[in-house]
């Protein structure tokens, strides 16, 4: 095979590395958010009830099958300003959840955004978990793909 094709192909290699580059770094952006809460625990000194005050549905599929999953929006009252957290990681199937669900919402008194609602932090200490796996495995992946792509392509200059 001449030389073109191991040019060609070390750039689709490096291609496909770099799109689960981006894929990488979408699982580390979810896992530094979800930590960044996670890690701020100890200063949730300050506490409110919450309630569900919108469901955001989920649309899934597989080959066979599709289906609605849901999770909760709560929002907390903290003096006299309403805020709203979106429980991504707490997707569950469609009719779990219902509106006006009362919560328990922990959050730091100096920035009350930065809150836990604290029957959901289990589920969000097993999202950044997952995250975090994701994020090394396919930063793995990028690096042998870049690599494997780059050196079919020096070895055939």
């Amino acid at each position: 095979m001449d030389s073109s094709f191991y040019l060609a192909s070390g750039g689709i290699t490096i291609a496909f590395g770099l799109l689960l580059g981006i894929l990488a770094f979408s699982f580390f952006r979810r896992f530094k958010k979800v930590s960044s809460m996670l890690n701020r625990a100890h200063e949730m000194t300050g506490s409110a009830h919450g309630r569900i005050s919108n469901i955001i549905n989920v649309r899934r599929s597989n080959r066979s099958f599709r289906w609605t999953n849901e999770y909760p929006a709560i929002t907390y009252t903290v003096n006299d300003k309403d805020y709203t957290v979106q429980l991504d990681f707490a997707e569950k199937r469609k009719g779990h959840y219902s509106l006006g669900g009362n919560y328990r919402v922990c959050y730091v008194p100096s920035d009350p955004s930065c809150c836990v609602v604290e029957e959901f932090r289990k589920p969000m200490q097993g999202s950044r978990t997952q995250s975090l796996i994701f994020t090394v495995i396919f930063a793995i992946i990028t690096f042998n793909f870049v690599i494997t792509g780059l050196s079919q392509i020096l070895m055939n200059l």
